[in-house]
Formats: structure tokens, sequence, C-alpha cells
């Protein structure tokens, strides 16, 4: 069956959209590129603050046409020059049946989200999704009054072994849920180099941690009570930046069916060496009454070892691209281009009304669901601001402090 194609805008275009200072091509290009190239995406819009960023995103997109056998044109806003506008541009620029992808640094994400939903377009937001509940009640309210379809990019929610942990808790294998451990780390070269113009503007658990803590509320369908958090500065504030090296957070949690507080606990950082032997260092263990989940998410089994690069830990679950039919041309898989192509194609099927927003609620890392990251991470913040007191995590409920 034939279907009508969407055309996207993608709002960014740093190291996630198209690998900008890296090997890599991202995770967002690589997914829109090819959906084009499988017929759901039409056109392609690309919006950034300078026209040098968008001349390397058509670059890397021309590589990628190539790598994936179809041509596909990049339309770019700003055309020359900077312009910090130039996303109102192309929001300008597009159709009816279109839909928009923001990857910008964190301080950002409000107000473009509420120019997106202003100009009634369904829009999927890049983890994390607002820093202050405030915010965050106000880009649902607006998505709500405007009936425009909201999503937050949690990616970790569509990776196999976390869908596995999903089903083994709904199987209650583990008896009763009591404690978690999340260990998530990075390489020093995020803050120092990669977000370096921002970084002071965000911490490491708002920017990494986040994503196990919408997964805790998932998986678990729990609501978070409180938080306190302690942190470290040494290295960062050696190197001019005025924001933690590492964060350690206990959060505590009320689950459906059980009036044990289930606890979690987070350990981040990112200033892992830069020789370390994967971006990201990553686990998950879950111990309840009637058992125990372990997931290293970072050591997946494949290593590949080179004179150039040193020994690599390998996650071909992830963003990675494989020989296509006939070994023509490349096909990008992994749990990273399974929660891009799901957005595009949600919004499709809302265009043509074989989805309502009412059941997206219910299975999707929504704008309503993200608050849940949202309060957490705000209360982690004003720990650590008090000094490590426990803080507890603001109402999701509009109109309560």
């Amino acid at each position: 069956m034939s279907i009508t194609p969407i055309d996207v805008l993608i709002i960014g275009s740093g190291m996630y959209v198209c690998g900008r200072g890296t090997e890599g091509y991202g995770t967002v290009l690589p997914a829109i590129l090819q959906a084009k190239r499988d017929g759901l995406v039409g056109r392609v819009l690309v919006a950034a603050t300078r026209h040098t960023s968008i001349k390397e995103v058509k670059d890397r997109g021309a590589r990628l046409s190539h790598m994936l056998g179809a041509p596909a044109a990049i339309e770019g806003f700003p055309q020359n020059g900077e312009d910090a506008g130039a996303y109102k541009d192309a929001l300008r620029q597009l159709g009816p049946r279109a839909c928009v992808i923001i990857v910008v640094p964190d301080h950002l994400h409000f107000p473009i989200a509420k120019a997106v939903l202003e100009s009634h377009y369904p829009v999927l937001l890049v983890k994390p999704f607002t820093a202050t509940v405030e915010e965050g009640h106000q880009l649902v309210t607006m998505a709500e009054e405007n009936n425009v379809y909201g999503a937050v990019e949690f990616h970790k929610r569509w990776d196999w072994a976390n869908r596995q942990l999903q089903k083994i808790i709904a199987d209650r294998k583990l008896g009763t849920p009591l404690y978690a451990a999340i260990e998530f780390s990075q390489r020093k070269r995020i803050p120092l180099e990669v977000f370096r113009d921002w970084a002071e503007r965000t911490n490491v658990f708002q920017y990494l941690a986040v994503h196990y803590v919408d997964l805790i509320a998932h998986v678990f369908k729990a609501t978070p009570q409180r938080a306190m958090a302690v942190a470290q500065s040494s290295y960062l504030v050696q190197q001019g930046l005025r924001t933690p090296d590492a964060i350690q957070a206990i959060v505590e949690w009320d689950l459906p069916h059980s009036d044990i507080p289930f606890s979690s606990t987070f350990l981040v950082n990112w200033i892992d060496p830069n020789s370390t032997s994967a971006m990201s260092y990553q686990s998950i263990k879950v111990v309840g009454s009637a058992g125990r989940f372990e997931s290293d998410q970072k050591d997946r089994g494949q290593q590949l070892i080179t004179d150039d690069q040193g020994i690599e830990d390998i996650n071909p679950y992830f963003t990675q691209g494989y020989v296509g039919e006939g070994q023509a041309s490349v096909q990008f898989d992994g749990y990273g281009i399974e929660s891009i192509r799901t957005f595009m194609n949600d919004v499709r099927r809302l265009f043509d009304q074989e989805i309502s927003l009412n059941a997206l609620q219910a299975i999707r890392p929504t704008f309503q669901q993200a608050l849940i990251s949202t309060a957490v991470s705000q209360a982690v913040t004003e720990s650590l601001e008090r000094g490590g007191v426990w803080v507890s995590v603001p109402s999701l409920q509009r109109g309560h402090a």
C-alpha cells in the first residue's frame, strides 16, 4: 500500500544529528534519509545557527545518500552567515503534512519547542524535556490546546535489553522490586569540546541520567517521591567550566501494588578518559525480593581492535550501518534509529487517522510522560544546591508546587 510521505524539519546540526566532531553520521540524519529512501519522508529541511553548520550537514548527507543508494536533497537554513532564528524561517517553509525534530542545547529546548507548537507541528524533542517542571507544564498545555503531538526522544525504551527488563518486571519474576543501581558516564571531550559553549547551563544528571529516570518510570510504572544528591567538582572547574564532574543521586519511588518504597541510585559522570573503549559506560542492576537483573549496556560482546583507533567496544544495537539487500547499499538499524523512525511513522499515522493522540499517550514518551524525568532532575538540582538534603519531587499535576 502506498503512503503519502511527510516532510521533516531538523532543528540542530550537532553530533547526534550528523556526527559532527566524530567519524560517524549521528543518528537523526541517517534515520531520516533512510526513511526518505523508503518513501516515508518527503522534503528534508535542516535549521542551524550558522551556514557553515548547514554545509557540514549537507556534506555528510551527500555521503549518507550515496551509502543508502538514493539521492536526498537537504534544504538548509540559514542560507548564508549566522542567524539564531533561522528555524523560524524553516518553519514557515513547511507544508501542513510535516513534523519537527529538535536537537539543540538543553537550555533552548523550551523556547524552540514553544515556537514549534505555536506553528501546530508534531514535535520530537531530544532529551532532556525541559529544565523545569513549570516549563514542562507549559509545553504540555500548549500541545493539548493546539491538539499537537509532542514526544521526547528517550531511545532507551527501544533497547532490547530494557524491553526484556520490562517483560521481567511485568511477569513479576523478581518479586517485589527493592532497588536499582545505574551507572552512566561519557568521555570528557563531551563537556570540554562538543558541549563547551553551554555545558555550564546543564549538569551531567540532566544530560545523562534522565534516560534511566524515564526508563524506571516506564518499566516500573513508578511515581517519584523524593531525591537527594551530592556532586564532585574538580577537573572541569580547572578547565574553566563551572559544572560538576560527577553526581550521585538517590531517588525514591512509589510502585503500584506495593507499600515498599523503591529506590534507585544513579552514579553519573562526564570525565571518563578520552581513551576509553566506548563513548558511554552504562549499566543497570535491579534487585527484587525474588531475584536480580543485571545489564551491562556498554559491553555488548563486540570488540574492534585497529592500529588507528585501538580497542573499541561496539554497541551493535544503537545506531549502526549494515550491508543492505544485494550489498548495493547500507541499511541503518538499532534502537536509536528505531526511536526516530517510530516517531515519524506515528506522525504519518496521525495524519492518516490510523491512530489517535490518546492512544499514543499510553505507549510513547510523550510530553506528559516526560514530565517525570524533568521533575526528578529538578529535585536533584535543588538537592545539590541545598547541600545534599532530601527534596520532594515537584508535583506532576498542573497548579501544584
